[in-house]
């Protein structure tokens, strides 16, 4: 370069450090707080400032909703097992029999007819269920009990007769060799037989059937 380019340039580059030296000093000198430019800076602060702590409870609300949801669920799901349990046990012969027990009938789910003996009292069943009683009953005096244990109803006749007492037997369903459930006064013991009103004499005849199952218990 020549002298006189270089003494050309000078004035230009002094003017340059000049514009450089002011936008630095713009940008490190504080602005006044009270410009409406610093005012947007801060209310700008503010508000992110203050949305922090909202932010923080929609957060922490939207977890306890997720929590107690999945709870929820939980808990039914758990309810829905439960039943479904109830069901099966009490759809079980364990559960069924446990059922006859709470509701004091002494046989097991098999039988068609049940008859206490301690308690003078007998029911009709199906499959593991009472459909008819208990109603009450007169069995065998003292010297000619009823037995207990388990028989099959044999043989039915509406106008029996017992040939060994002389007397009449309406509606007999027998299940033990002479004993039957027939109709006869339930305050006077039998000979052995199991005595019903009419009404029940009649409905135990058309209700049970040759192989039914008779259980006695004490």
């Amino acid at each position: 370069m020549s002298v006189s380019a270089f003494r050309r340039s000078i004035p230009l580059l002094a003017a340059g450090s000049a514009v450089a030296a002011v936008l630095v000093t713009a940008a490190l000198t504080p602005r006044d707080p009270t410009s409406p430019a610093a005012a947007t800076s801060v209310a700008a602060a503010h508000t992110v400032t203050d949305a922090k702590p909202l932010l923080g409870a929609e957060l922490a609300a939207s977890a306890r909703q997720a929590v107690a949801s999945e709870q929820a669920e939980a808990a039914a799901v758990k309810a829905k097992a439960a039943a479904a349990a109830r069901t099966a046990y009490e759809n079980s012969a364990t559960g069924k029999t446990a059922a006859l027990r709470a509701a004091g009938v002494p046989c097991d789910i098999h039988a068609v007819a049940c008859v206490s003996l301690s308690k003078q009292e007998a029911w009709l069943m199906r499959g593991g269920k009472v459909v008819y009683g208990p109603v009450r009953v007169a069995t065998g005096r003292a010297g000619l009990p009823t037995p207990a244990g388990d028989f099959h109803v044999f043989y039915k006749v509406v106008n029996g007769w017992s040939t060994t007492y002389d007397a009449p037997m309406p509606y007999s369903v027998y299940f033990y060799r002479g004993d039957a459930f027939h109709e006869d006064p339930v305050t006077v013991r039998s000979h052995g037989c199991i005595h019903l009103s009419l009404h029940n004499a009649q409905y135990f005849y058309r209700f049970l059937g040759c192989g039914d199952l008779v259980e006695i218990r004490d």
